[in-house]
């Protein structure tokens, strides 16, 4: 087996948003296959992976939008690991489009072994450490999440976890979390005038740029998360913008770092940011 992997893929007309690319949440759900059929290669399959006493926790993703993708858009995603330190470790991936390799993202995960009786995490055994280390891998640059401080102009939502978000191990998937925090934005966006219908007849839309976000406790079905949104800096033409979703006690489910640009929905260009959105 390649400790290097590449899996192909075809975009997939469900997998558009409203603008006509493919949505952030989408990129994660790309790379979680790639990421499963990546074990599966390296003998972990489905039994292994499905293991009542071991699982996999995701706890950090930082990818970055070079370039969109369309609908019927062919594409490898290739993944490989970093490093492994005992319990945890780090992985990077890249998207190439197939005609020509332009490059369309990238990115850094952090991963974690964990025993399932315990909740806690454990030491992966060496020799499942060795089918995926390289000598001198490839790495991107990636930055810790940052310790964001309170603010006082904060929009805020709640969400209620419904049965469509929960994955096989039965607590919210983690590609849903950034749904969350889109609709957050989109939310806030509209609480000021620009609602996705208004940027629509104004022939805007809002291009992710790149998605950060970490995982810090599961959140399950029935519970309503508390999700709050505010800017961390704006431009000319788009910013940055903080999202964090905690439960009924306060104690966070997830936070997210969310970068964006206002763009032509035709061309792609940037556009200047109306007034409203600057603030």
């Amino acid at each position: 087996m390649s400790k290097i992997f590449t899996r192909a893929f075809r975009v997939r007309w469900g997998e558009l948003d409203p603008s006509g690319t493919v949505s952030p949440a989408n990129y994660l759900r790309y790379l979680i296959e790639t990421a499963w059929d990546w074990g599966v290669a390296a003998g972990m399959d489905a039994n292994y992976s499905q293991s009542p006493d071991v699982f996999w926790l995701i706890r950090e993703t930082e990818i970055r939008f070079l370039r969109p993708l369309r609908h019927n858009d062919e594409f490898d995603l290739t993944i490989w690991m970093v490093n492994w330190q005992r319990v945890r470790g780090t992985r990077c991936f890249e998207l190439t489009r197939k005609d020509g390799g332009e490059v369309v993202a990238q990115g850094t995960q952090h991963i974690v072994y964990m025993d399932a009786k315990t909740g806690r995490p454990t030491n992966l055994p060496e020799a499942e450490i060795e089918k995926f280390r390289l000598e001198d891998p490839r790495v991107f640059p990636f930055e810790r999440f940052p310790k964001v401080l309170p603010a006082e102009a904060v929009y805020t939502m709640q969400r209620r976890v419904e049965w469509m978000d929960l994955d096989s191990y039965e607590h919210v998937n983690n590609v849903i979390y950034v749904n969350y925090a889109e609709e957050a934005a989109a939310q806030d966006f509209s609480a000021r005038g620009w609602s996705p219908a208004q940027l629509a007849e104004a022939g805007l839309g809002v291009a992710a740029k790149r998605v950060h976000i970490q995982y810090l406790s599961l959140a399950l079905w029935g519970e309503t998360l508390n999700i709050s949104t505010h800017p961390l800096e704006v431009n000319e033409t788009g910013g940055s913008r903080y999202v964090g979703m905690t439960h009924a006690d306060g104690s966070l489910a997830a936070e997210c770092i969310l970068d964006w640009e206002l763009v032509d929905r035709q061309s792609g260009e940037a556009r200047p940011l109306p007034v409203e959105l600057r603030g």
